[in-house]
């Protein structure tokens, strides 16, 4: 399937049920998702702290390193400061196991069996690697019905990892109970035997024990249901994400509660025809909170990006005037259907994201 028709065929369910995945996620299998103005799922909860499964992955394969696939109140704010990210320190030598020198380049295709499903993965890890250093790693979620190798070929993160040497995988979700199509779990009572969480953390192990990523500088990002389940890892791993970005897609459940400040920024657009501008922007509003940031700016960048940039802490909400369902700056945005509504090519989602990203480490 190529991107094109893949993400036609999320437009078409989206168009034709007007419905948002939100409803469809925050319901249970079977049922008749309502309007996207009752959607309900701000009533997410955070699942308690689990250990992770044992994990396993399968042999990998190398594949050729080009994209192969285009594709509710908030509680109070945090009284105590939040222990704040820092910025990155060299990699020492000493650090980076002996294994890292035959690290294969390109993209490598795998599984990994973890939180009680098997997972495809799609890894990439730049041709200048040289098995001396432990490197950045990018986690990049995909949307609701998609999969990773769509996700690579929408965000482009790949050709920017290999400019600037960092790893980025791209995941595949499964399907929720009573579905078919792929997804991340954003209600852990959905399926009790599943526990994508602990899939995220089992991946951040694997990657740091077999693909030499630096612990302290994973970052994750994703679309629309990939930029809601980048939410909750920042609510429930903000132990192990140095910073994150969401695209089209901010959820902020009632019991978040990150054990550090997160540095996170956000993009959706004003016209988005599938998710509500108003709730992801309500939803970071409430991470702000919980964050202690202050009061925000509001920065015209361009004739469609409005920042709403908050003030002590490292927070920015990317308001895509016109914008539909999108990630801005795709190199695929000619190929995606009109239904999505509008691309701006005004600010890039990607470059933006790994700006900040760049910026930071997890503390010690």
């Amino acid at each position: 399937m190529t991107a094109l028709s893949g993400l036609a065929v999320l437009a078409i369910v989206a168009t034709s049920c007007g419905v948002s995945r939100v409803n469809d996620e925050a319901q249970g299998p079977g049922t008749t998702s309502g309007p996207e103005s009752t959607s309900t799922l701000a009533t997410a909860t955070v699942r308690p702290s689990t250990t992770a499964p044992p994990t396993t992955t399968t042999p990998t394969t190398t594949a050729p390193s080009a994209t192969t696939a285009p594709p509710t109140t908030a509680p109070p704010a945090t009284t105590t400061p939040l222990p704040i990210a820092t910025t990155p320190a060299p990699t020492t030598v000493s650090r980076v196991p002996a294994e890292c020198a035959s690290l294969p380049t390109g993209v490598t295709e795998t599984k990994l069996d973890a939180g009680g499903a098997v997972h495809d993965l799609r890894i990439f890890v730049p041709s200048t690697y040289n098995g001396t250093t432990l490197v950045p790693a990018v986690l990049d979620w995909h949307g609701y019905a998609q999969d990773g190798n769509q996700q690579a070929a929408l965000s482009g993160f790949e050709a920017l990892a290999e400019t600037e040497g960092f790893i980025v995988v791209h995941p595949t979700g499964v399907p929720n109970p009573g579905r078919t199509q792929n997804a991340w779990e954003l209600d852990p009572a959905r399926d009790p035997n599943r526990d994508d969480v602990a899939f995220a953390s089992s991946l951040i192990d694997t990657l740091v024990g077999s693909w030499c990523a630096d612990p302290v500088r994973i970052y994750s990002t994703g679309m629309s249901d990939g930029g809601f389940f980048t939410s909750i890892l920042v609510c429930e791993l903000s132990d192990r994400i140095a910073a994150a970005s969401s695209v089209a897609g901010v959820l902020h459940p009632p019991d978040c509660r990150p054990s550090r400040v997160v540095p996170y920024i956000a993009f959706h657009g004003t016209k988005d025809p599938i998710e509500p501008f108003d709730k992801d922007l309500e939803a970071f509003d409430e991470f702000a909170a919980d964050a202690g940031c202050g009061p925000h700016q509001r920065i015209e960048l361009s004739a469609e990006v409005v920042a709403r940039k908050y003030t002590g802490c490292a927070m920015t909400f990317y308001r895509i005037v016109g914008g539909g369902h999108a990630w801005p700056g795709s190199p695929i945005a000619d190929e995606l259907p009109a239904s999505l509504g509008h691309t701006t090519d005004e600010i890039n989602a990607t470059a933006v994201s790994w700006d900040l990203f760049n910026a930071y480490a997890l503390p010690g």
